[in-house]
């Protein structure tokens, strides 16, 4: 197995990755919420009613040449490549072994956690950066004593946090580190206080956002994050289904078994990964009593298992565990593949099962999209659409190129259109009432049947769309403003 784990094989497998990376960013349409933040980056803010402002920040700098889906997503792409070159350098310094740097960088590439995660924008995307820049830097202190480091550790925790309010966990984990340690003198000096300073100074322009906008980010943050009432065990059970469907069974059991292992041996650099994973995983987890954590919030605990992981199998002369890491390369990048490939191929024939399953296929949130911006296009002095969903609101904006602008009810849930300034007012006969059958169930469709319009998706119809004017008969009541 060490003649194929190399760095040679690794710079194709990532080169390979990277470009079909780049061929599914310019082919898929924005999903719904890649709009969202495109919108963001067109109104740059010290932070915004959902997250931190990093996400928009990222995508205002990767599109300043072009708006297409591309350009949008460009950022995902680099920080894919950052991330394998940052894992392949820590891997080699911590454990001095190619096979597992190489083992590592590989693995982490064909995660569906990893190809799917990072080709869609979303605010995982820059926290993933920092938050594995920062277990970088932490672990360059505790390997040298360069106390000068520190500093720039803060300010990567300031970045972290700006991109993600769970980025916080940071400081938890390396305490945790520092006091399973004899590192914990490090806490007798002044200079992880200082780092932790630095880094909400740099925060603090979200801060005092918030201050000036009644915490509304933090409040929503926290109902989103905790907001269930009541406990449910089988919310737990949800999440980790969900976590071993993005990192792969083996990776996960196995990783978690590498971390109990890791740290019942107290090995300092095994140690350092399995602090600044295993926490993040299992916070999750204990918050999803209440309510379900999103299978994508603790992604960035993932490029410290994926090292563990590796680590565990292939060291020693196990050939069990080195078949097992085998398998789980190879299923996660069988997984990976048909899934980007049904993103944009459809070669899973769901609609042959039932017309349901083909409606509720997830990658349908990469199509429809530019068919309903042209449809929206065709109504003549149309200027306002008004739609029950911020996504779609998004999605109406980028693909009618602004030519139709739009806004979300009052009934919608809030989000970052309420803090938005309207770009003109317009009379309600000039304005677009657009919403989908999913948005009301309970609507007397043989009122409104007339405005109804479907995208299709390999002849299965994805959405039906109800688009009426101002004008028209007939307009659901939580539509009107």
């Amino acid at each position: 197995m060490e003649n194929l784990l190399t760095r040679r094989n690794t710079l194709v497998l990532v080169g390979a990755v990277a470009l079909w990376h780049l061929y599914l960013s310019a082919q898929l349409q924005l999903h719904p919420d890649e709009a969202y933040y495109w919108l963001w980056s067109r109104y740059l803010d010290a932070s915004y009613f959902d997250h931190p402002p990093m996400v928009a920040y990222f995508i205002r700098i990767s599109t300043l040449l072009s708006q297409s889906e591309l350009w949008v997503r460009l950022s995902g792409s680099a920080v894919l490549l950052l991330l394998s070159g940052l894992m392949w350098r820590l891997s080699l310094e911590i454990f001095k072994s190619v096979p597992v740097a190489a083992g590592s960088v590989m693995l982490f590439n064909v995660l569906p956690l990893t190809m799917l995660g990072l080709l869609v924008i979303t605010p995982d995307v820059p926290v993933l950066l920092f938050w594995s820049l920062g277990v970088y830097l932490f672990w360059r202190i505790m390997d040298g004593g360069r106390a000068w480091l520190w500093y720039p550790l803060g300010v990567v925790f300031g970045l972290a946090l700006l991109s993600k309010y769970t980025a916080i966990l940071m400081v938890p984990c390396f305490f945790l580190y520092l006091v399973l340690t004899d590192e914990r003198r490090w806490l007798r000096t002044v200079y992880p206080y200082l780092a932790l300073g630095v880094g909400l100074l740099c925060f603090s322009p979200v801060l005092l956002w918030n201050s000036r906008h009644e915490w509304v980010s933090f409040t929503f943050q926290f109902r989103n994050g905790l907001g269930g009432q009541k406990l449910d065990v089988l919310n737990v059970g949800e999440y980790l289904a969900g976590q071993l469907l993005l990192s792969g069974p083996l990776v996960w059991v196995l990783g978690m078994y590498g971390a109990a292992v890791g740290l019942y041996r107290r090995d300092k650099p095994t140690l350092l990964l399995v602090c600044t994973a295993a926490p993040v995983i299992l916070f999750f987890a204990f918050s999803s009593l209440r309510k379900v954590a999103g299978p994508n919030w603790p992604a960035f605990a993932y490029f410290s298992l994926a090292i563990l992981f590796t680590h565990y199998c292939l060291q020693g002369s196990s050939k069990v565990r080195r078949a097992l890491w085998s398998v789980s390369l190879l299923s996660s990048l069988a997984l990976s593949l048909t899934a980007t490939l049904h993103a944009q191929f459809h070669v899973l024939p769901l609609g042959r099962v039932s017309s349901e399953l083909a409606a509720a296929d997830a990658t349908n949130a990469f199509h429809g999209w530019r068919e309903l911006g042209a449809e929206l296009k065709k109504y003549p002095g149309q200027l306002v659409a008004i739609s029950p969903s911020h996504q779609l609101s998004a999605e109406i904006i980028y693909y009618t190129g602004a030519g139709v602008s739009a806004q979300v009810s009052r009934a919608s849930r809030p989000s970052q259109f309420n803090l938005l300034d309207p770009p003109h007012e317009s009379p309600g006969k000039d304005r677009l009432y657009v919403w989908t059958e999913a948005d009301f169930p309970d609507l007397d469709w043989a009122r409104i049947a007339a405005s109804a319009f479907r995208t299709y998706r390999e002849g299965q119809v994805m959405r039906t769309y109800h688009v009426v004017s101002g004008q028209a008969a007939y307009v659901p009541p939580s539509l009107q403003n």
